[in-house]
């Protein structure tokens, strides 16, 4: 199948949407459901087509921080929402110069045989992105399947959209941004050695490498937050920034402190999640002050703990 990257799944009675479905979030959960639905009911399969990289990225051939979940995440939750097979577009500035009557013809039928098509509300595809909702509306009787479109999904009146998740994780909001995704926002990567300046402070810290250069970093700050580790999970604060009062690279990096935790994990693959920004990374004019500051963070996260178990034994006895 020259239009895509892989092809290891059967096409039977094929439901199909096709997007970035960057975030995985409960508007895209929504359409999910939408489709094991009418799968369940016509006995297909449920298909997305998506990207392996963001057209953006081959169209400017550049980095985009952008990214909410990095590839391997994002097929694990649309695996996890029902999706039994992800298709990744061969994207191309060929394939960026499709129409839409091509990019229908050629992959939609030609290649997966679609019967069945489920789209979001604000679909587009073929160059410009004059493909719509509409559009395949137009052609469903000349190729043969039905197309069903999903409305916006909403929470306290504002539409759930990537969009105004990353705007979300970029002012450092990562409340409402686990609010508008249905989890905590995460990032996963490889602890690469670091200065050991936290250790000497009698804080030892873990740095973090985005396993995706394209993925979208919060906002400066500490935060509360977990980590996890192979099978374990443990409480932890996060520094995202520059560590300004005792370096001066100029690199933001991502830092945590787990907190009852103390082995060696260089070279080892962790998940951070982002649970509560606690402040605005300072500086200190002293080491002394830094210390302190530290400590007060790593308190605020023990209460925030406290909090969130105390809350959570309440519902269970509801």
């Amino acid at each position: 199948m020259k239009y895509f990257r892989n092809q290891n799944c059967r096409f039977t009675r094929p439901v199909v949407t096709m997007g970035t479905f960057d975030g995985v979030h409960l508007g895209h959960q929504k359409l999910l459901q939408q489709m094991k639905d009418i799968a369940r009911r016509t006995q297909g399969k449920v298909i997305v087509i998506t990207y392996y990289h963001h057209p953006l990225e081959i169209i400017h051939s550049k980095t985009f921080p952008y990214l909410l979940t990095e590839r391997e995440e994002k097929e694990k939750l649309l695996r996890k929402y029902g999706v039994e097979c992800v298709l990744y577009l061969n994207f191309n500035r060929t394939m960026a110069r499709m129409s839409p009557q091509d990019f229908l013809e050629s992959i939609i039928i030609n290649e997966v045989n679609a019967k069945e098509l489920v789209v979001g509300y604000d679909t587009h595809f073929g160059i410009n992105r004059e493909g719509n909702y509409n559009f395949l509306q137009e052609h469903a009787s000349q190729y043969g399947y039905n197309v069903n479109v999903v409305e916006p999904y909403f929470i306290r009146n504002r539409i759930v959209s990537s969009s105004l998740i990353r705007d979300l994780i970029r002012e450092g909001d990562v409340n409402s941004a686990a609010e508008y995704m249905g989890r905590e926002y995460s990032l996963s990567g490889e602890v690469s050695t670091g200065h050991r300046i936290g250790r000497n402070l009698g804080f030892p810290t873990i740095n973090v490498i985005p396993a995706d250069a394209n993925k979208l970093i919060p906002a400066i700050g500490v935060y509360v937050c977990l980590i996890s580790i192979g099978s374990g999970i443990f409480q932890g604060v996060t520094n995202i920034g520059y560590s300004p009062t005792l370096k001066k690279t100029g690199i933001k990096e991502v830092e945590s402190h787990i907190m009852d935790y103390d082995e060696d994990l260089y070279g080892k693959k962790v998940e951070v999640y982002f649970l509560q920004r606690l402040r605005d990374e300072k500086v200190f004019n002293s080491e002394h002050n830094l210390v302190k500051a530290i400590k007060e963070d790593i308190a605020a996260a023990r209460r925030f703990f406290l909090e969130r178990d105390k809350v959570k034994n309440e519902k269970q006895r509801q």
